[in-house]
């Protein structure tokens, strides 16, 4: 059965949320007040099935990248002086997400190796979990030059 009113849904595309990633909506549908509610009338039984994919594809990106976040974190005993800065998980997901080459002396990237597991291979960024068995990337954390500020 279709509603020959517009549904809140229509604006939801699952083919653009595939295309774009989990950001694509995600305030959204975590907002209480602008949370995509069923309305009767005007939404239909396709409308609650791309509703629950929507979810379920967000969640599922939102939860891979939380994932990988946690396991590349570095673990630091406490030192004021000598610990990295923090790398937040949305510094970590634009790391990935930044177009190669990326320079070694790109400020965020620097703060992404030091906290982080992963380093730059080729110009591109890896997380060294994914690194071929005895193969070290060509930067990360143990083989970082010096910053260009510090010079």
């Amino acid at each position: 059965m279709t509603s020959k009113y517009r549904c809140q849904h229509d604006k939801f595309s699952l083919k653009k949320l595939k295309k774009r990633g989990f950001t694509l909506y995600l305030d959204e549908l975590f907002d209480k007040d602008e949370f995509p509610n069923i309305e009767p009338g005007y939404c239909t039984e396709e409308c609650k099935k791309k509703m629950k994919q929507i979810y379920k594809v967000t969640f599922e990106q939102y939860l891979e990248i939380i994932n990988k976040y946690y396991d590349d974190s570095r673990i630091f005993d406490y030192n004021l002086e000598k610990n990295p800065e923090e790398c937040d998980f949305w510094m970590y997901r634009e790391f990935f997400r930044t177009l190669p080459p990326i320079s070694p002396q790109n400020e965020y990237a620097r703060m992404s190796i030091k906290a982080m597991e992963v380093g730059i291979q080729d110009g591109k960024p890896v997380r060294l979990c994914e690194m071929p068995p005895n193969v070290q990337c060509d930067f990360d954390a143990t083989n970082l030059p010096d910053s260009e500020e510090d010079e």
